[in-house]
């Protein structure tokens, strides 16, 4: 099936901008869809996603602590608007004042701290020794073996973004660690699917890339790769340069690749670990977390982040497998088989019900976005279960690299008729009403996004980003 090279995902328009608002409209859906889902689990109760107080190092972009809390309300400020206005768009399709979401903040980052798959992981998690994490730490974040050329290909990845996939089995051994993974994908990698990859003369490549010649879906440019091959991210193929004419990149995370194994094994649990000196968060990003809940392995915690051309697998042939025999008649191979299918049925389920209850609620989509919105419920007429148009859409879009919290703030705007609690007063941090009180002794209720201070000495973020010390040898 050959690839989607039109200037824009859904067809609204040849500009950057165009692409922008779809890939914006396409991730709310899915998002308010995972919403929809996680309120049905949880009987009525509302999901909460997290965020991560900002550990960004002392520098010209966050001079200091200051600095780091004003970015920190802003973000929480943004957070508490999602939570407002996804809240009146599915509360209104349930015809009820309770679901929706909420929003906290992650645990308290530690070296060694995990994030699970699955509520009986987080119950296997409480009974592990602490000092298990610390030692499985150092392990995969010593140096195995000296560099050469300045490739470290052996090593796991220590990155922006690292973190470490590890399968523990019903024993509660370690038996495999994987990490974020590379992949060049093309017309003909199996079960790809009809992804989108514009041309080289659109407006979006222009505008995402400088230099015109770096491949679709790449983070950075492909100069950057160059240095994620040193801080060691494996990619595939291995042999293969990313090829701007056929290739989209894509980034399977540890977790994921985990999962998958645990499929094949029949067995054990996957856990995932924040490893390097770059990134911190204990919470798995909204596309990670959207294969999770399709597969029946919630996270322990959500954030919305970046996934930036996030991707599942497609091939077996860059699998780190464990100790176990296959599990099921296929191997691996069935394992992503098995996988991919439940997170295509996902993906079809969540986009269908969140477009579907964004366009019950119009006036709660802004302007801008409407266009994309009908665009994309015509193409999600031809979505089914067992197809992977759905899923596609959605990884279409996170090749346009943007917060997801600010794709979905952008997406929506307070509308008419707000239901209770969803006009922006509200606090779904600390689940109470902001503003004037009408006890004389209390005042004025301010909410966290107006109160709160970054927990971080300037002292303690220089000790994140140089603790551990560097990998090179």
């Amino acid at each position: 099936m050959a690839f989607n090279t039109s200037c824009s995902i859904l067809g609204t328009g040849d500009s950057s901008r165009d692409v922008e608002r779809e890939a914006d409209v396409i991730f709310t859906a899915a998002f308010i869809g995972m919403v929809n889902y996680q309120n049905e689990k949880k009987g009525g109760l509302t999901w909460r996603v997290d965020m991560e107080p900002n550990t960004d190092p002392v520098s010209t972009k966050m001079p200091d602590r200051e600095a780091r809390t004003k970015d920190d309300r802003a973000s929480m400020k943004r957070l508490n608007d999602i939570c407002s206005k996804v809240n009146h768009l599915v509360r209104s399709y349930a015809k009820k004042d309770v679901g929706g979401v909420s929003w906290g903040l992650t645990p308290s980052f530690d070296r060694g701290g995990m994030i699970y798959a699955g509520c009986t992981a987080g119950i296997e998690y409480s009974k592990v020794d602490p000092n298990y994490a610390k030692v499985a730490y150092k392990y995969l974040t010593a140096p195995q073996k000296s560099s050469q050329d300045g490739e470290r290909k052996d090593e796991m990845y220590i990155g922006r973004g690292a973190y470490c996939g590890l399968v523990v089995d019903d024993d509660g051994n370690a038996v495999s660690a994987m990490s974020t993974i590379c992949t060049a994908l093309n017309e003909d990698t199996i079960d790809v699917g009809n992804r989108w990859k514009p041309n080289k003369e659109a407006e979006v490549r222009i505008s995402q890339y400088k230099n015109k010649t770096d491949t679709w879906g790449v983070i950075g440019n492909e100069k950057l790769q160059e240095t994620l091959r040193e801080q060691g991210m494996r990619f595939y193929p291995s042999d293969q340069d990313l090829n701007s004419d056929k290739d989209i990149v894509g980034y399977t995370h540890g977790m994921i690749r985990c999962i998958y194994e645990t499929e094949r094994i029949g067995q054990g649990t996957a856990f995932e670990m924040s490893i390097g000196k770059d990134t911190f968060k204990l919470a798995s990003c909204a596309a990670c977390s959207s294969f999770m809940m399709a597969n029946n392995v919630d996270p322990s915690s959500s954030h919305l982040g970046r996934g930036e051309s996030w991707a599942p697998y497609y091939t077996s042939e860059s699998h780190n497998e464990s100790c176990y025999k296959d599990h099921i008649e296929g191997g691996i191979g069935e394992a992503i088989k098995r996988c991919n299918s439940k997170y295509a049925e996902f993906m079809h389920t969540c986009l269908n019900i969140g477009a579907k209850v964004m366009n019950n609620t119009l006036s709660w989509v802004s302007r801008s976005h409407v266009a994309a919105l009908e665009k994309l419920l015509l193409k999600l007429e031809d979505s089914k279960k067992d197809n992977t148009i759905a899923r596609d859409l959605f990884l279409d879009a996170m090749t346009y690299h943007k917060s997801d919290a600010k794709r979905i703030d952008e997406t929506l705007t307070y509308g008419l008729d707000e239901r209770r609690f969803c006009d922006g007063t509200y606090d779904w941090c600390q689940n109470r009403q902001t503003g004037t009180s009408d006890h004389p002794m209390i005042g004025y209720i301010k909410g966290t996004w107006e109160t709160f201070e970054n927990p971080f000495t300037d002292k303690m973020i220089e000790d994140l980003h140089t603790n551990p010390e560097p990998l090179s040898v």
